[in-house]
């Protein structure tokens, strides 16, 4: 029995070469027919790649903004669901991760967007705490590939970037 496949192993990968084949196949080859949209069939192959990358990145910043929620809210009520959160959508982001995808991952784009939104919404002492987080991310994308995610240790990560407030 045979391995897995291309297709299974990385999506945006194999949607990147598929798309890449048929327009090659759509210069070169005389015999295509002309009512085959090569560019947008193309196109609309390597959109599944991307909507995966664009899954992952999603997933990444909600968890990005539930370490937020627990830094600013530490004892909420809610701070047991939120890291029955992570847990869920680090196990969706691993599940749809694929290796070509990392060096496409720009965690300093994510994190700004998980404060962004965090600044948003909270008022008061709260939002100032936001904004002393770092503006750089104090986490690193392997921190989030990893088998498992350690939501204590990357809350505390965060606590310690943390810039102390200005009088």
């Amino acid at each position: 029995m045979s391995g897995p496949t291309l297709y299974e192993e990385d999506i945006l990968l194999w949607s990147e070469q598929q798309a890449a084949v048929i327009r090659r196949l759509g210069r070169t080859r005389r015999d295509v027919p002309n009512e085959l949209d090569i560019e947008n069939v193309a196109e609309e192959i390597e959109s599944v790649g991307r909507s995966e990358l664009a899954a992952v990145q999603t997933h990444i910043r909600l968890i990005l903004v539930h370490l937020i929620k627990l830094v600013v809210e530490p004892d909420a009520e809610a701070a047991r669901h939120w890291r029955g959160e992570i847990v869920a959508f680090h196990a969706e982001m691993r599940r749809r991760y694929a290796a070509s995808m990392r060096q496409r991952i720009d965690i300093e784009d994510l994190w700004r967007s998980a404060r962004k939104q965090s600044l948003l919404a909270y008022d008061g002492v709260q939002q100032q705490v936001v904004a002393a987080l770092p503006l750089n991310s104090a986490i690193a994308v392997d921190d989030l590939l990893a088998d498992d995610i350690d939501s204590f240790r990357l809350v505390e990560r965060l606590r310690q970037a943390t810039r102390p407030p200005t009088d």
